[in-house]
């Protein structure tokens, strides 16, 4: 698996996939399903594929490549295929060019996702396969009354008129003309049930030039609004952590991909009304059958039930980062806003014993192996911390969350300071109310790194330094070694993007200019020429291991590149070529 990926392109109700040479899918939201997609991938075993993580590994690859395509160009010539940004109506459009002859053929079929999971709680139920597939003249129809959908695939040609044909089990489609050809094709995708037109403008995520906070920036925006922002209904988005191989929603990985978009979006903007309608959304269906669970399909039913104490506190994070960026709550039915934060926080499990909380799974989506979570006290802290300025809008007593959010800091302190194996004073990664405590470092724990520039402790506080070295030092137990060594996770192997972002922010917090700039080159080296970084690589070569389409670690790090706190501010930038951040000091003051 190389770091090469291919691109996207979305409309926030299509998203699709494609190389040079092949369209491999397109998909969009479920109402009941959660997604559909239309692909040529072969099929998911149940028996053979499901649960087994080198097969579910493979899968996963193959999506990547143009083996899985629904749509494969066929010339002998060189040819080009681009997105086209301008098409009008629901569905997607591409244009095909070529020197010689050229033929478009499709082999392929419509489907729910498979939605391989490596940790699979709750494998879906398959779904027989019907596609029924029609032609009418330039128009190619698929049909399936399983899944509730259809889609169409037009092709027309500046040269001359065009029509699909039956080729054994396949279907071509033939451009006029023998020295140059063009194709044009405009795919659409429909569920019954389901939302016909999305909210206006498409996104390419297309190869960016330019400094690495300028690249990750704009592919972390265009991902978020075309391909992970999918609309569910006229006034509800989910956010899907990708589009292909995992389209599920995590409130955390959801939060950290709309992040940007509270960063810089001004009032009025495309990047508000997603925002806006995501917390609709999360406020909404995604709540209906209770708490948030590890993750959710788009229509908001439970996909993987595991209640994870963070995911409880991440919605509300954006509900008050929503009205610290853009001045206003989401609607004006603030009752409706205050009932969600009580409801939020009656779901909390809080330890008698600790009055910290306790979580089943840690952010890692493992199961916890002691009750209480470092970063998820962090978090808590800061949720608190942020709610208590406005809590009193929404009749809650802010001067009590503030309270509130002081003595989690402080018995957090207290309960998980441990002695390190140096002898050094540091923090525990899970306790429990007694002597029991377990020493690690996860990529998946944000909060852990941002500890200093949220204020929970300072950036000298010698418990929190030994823990962050310790995460980073490729002789220690958790940092791999390599000219992209970095910090993992035993949930995936390989040096995880989102271990190198914590890595940063950890340099920039403590002043280590060095540490930055190293940490930052294998950043800029791991990434994809569109932006976009890997769950995990290798770290003696920078190949890419997992997850080509991962929304969270790109976000991240363009969260990171723009903002030391992570913290939207009021009528901020919405410029992202001009961003340029302020440098955290060691005494955590920001200077130019």
């Amino acid at each position: 698996m190389s770091k090469r990926k291919p691109r996207d392109v979305g409309n926030g109700l299509l998203a699709a996939s494609f190389t040079e040479t092949a369209i491999l899918a397109v998909t969009r939201p479920h109402p009941l399903l959660g997604m559909v997609e239309m692909t040529g991938a072969r099929e998911f075993s149940e028996d053979q594929d499901r649960g087994v993580e080198a097969r579910v590994r493979a899968y996963r690859a193959h999506l990547a490549s143009d083996a899985s395509a629904a749509l494969q160009l066929l010339s002998n010539n060189p040819v080009t295929l681009e997105a086209d940004v301008t098409t009008r109506g629901s569905g997607l459009a591409w244009t095909t060019r070529s020197t010689g002859p050229l033929s478009i053929r499709f082999r392929g079929r419509l489907q729910r996702p498979p939605y391989a999971e490596i940790t699979d709680i709750k494998p879906p139920q398959p779904i027989p396969q019907d596609t029924v597939i029609d032609v009418h003249g330039p128009v190619l129809t698929l049909r399936s009354a399983a899944l509730t959908a259809g889609a169409t695939i037009t092709a027309s040609s500046p040269a001359g008129q065009v029509g699909w044909v039956q080729v054994g089990g396949d279907f071509e489609c033939h451009a006029p003309g023998r020295t140059s050809s063009e194709l044009s094709l405009t795919v659409d995708l429909q569920v019954d049930g389901g939302l016909r037109f999305p909210r206006g403008g498409t996104h390419v995520v297309a190869a960016t030039v330019g400094d690495l906070c300028d690249r990750a920036i704009h592919a972390a925006r265009a991902y978020a609004l075309g391909c992970c922002a999918l609309d569910v209904t006229e006034d509800q988005t989910c956010v899907v952590t990708d589009h292909r191989l995992l389209p599920l929603s995590w409130t955390r990985d959801a939060y950290f991909i709309v992040l940007p978009l509270l960063l810089h979006g001004e009032t009025g903007s495309v990047e508000e009304d997603v925002v806006r309608r995501h917390l609709n959304w999360l406020f909404g269906p995604a709540r209906s059958e209770g708490p948030w669970m590890r993750s959710h399909l788009t229509g908001g039913q439970v996909k993987d039930p595991g209640l994870q104490a963070d995911q409880q506190l991440y919605p509300v994070l954006e509900l008050v980062d929503f009205r610290r960026r853009f001045g206003h709550w989401p609607s004006t039915d603030l009752p409706h806003w205050q009932r969600g934060i009580e409801a939020a926080f009656r779901d909390l499990v809080i330890s008698p014993e600790t009055d910290l909380l306790v979580s089943q799974e840690n952010p890692a989506d493992d199961p916890a192996e002691y009750p209480h979570n470092f970063s998820t006290q962090i978090l808590f802290s800061e949720v608190l911390s942020r709610l208590g300025q406005v809590a009193d809008e929404l009749g809650l007593d802010g001067a009590e969350v503030r309270r509130r959010a002081h003595r989690v800091r402080e018995q957090t302190k207290a309960l998980f300071q441990v002695d390190s194996p140096s002898g050094r004073p540091a923090y525990a990664y899970e306790v429990d109310a007694s002597d029991g405590y377990r020493l690690y470092a996860d990529a998946n724990d944000l909060p852990t790194a941002l500890a200093a520039a949220w204020g929970f402790c300072s950036p000298e506080d010698p418990a929190w330094r030994t823990t962050m070295e310790a995460a980073f030092d490729s002789a220690g137990p958790y940092a791999l070694r390599g000219p992209f060594g970095g910090l993992g996770s035993v949930h995936t192997e390989g040096v995880w993007g989102l271990g190198l972002i914590q890595e940063l922010i950890f340099a920039r917090a403590v002043g280590d200019d060095e540490r930055q700039a190293r940490v930052l080159g294998t950043l800029e080296e791991l990434m994809s020429e569109e932006g976009m970084l890997p769950e995990t690589a290798d770290p003696l070569t920078g190949e890419w291991l997992s997850r080509h389409w991962f929304g969270w670690p790109g976000a991240a790090l363009a969260c990171v590149l723009s903002s030391n706190d992570l913290r939207p501010q009021p009528n901020g930038p919405n410029h992202y070529e001009e961003i340029v951040p302020p440098r955290l000091t060691p005494q955590g003051r920001s200077s130019e």
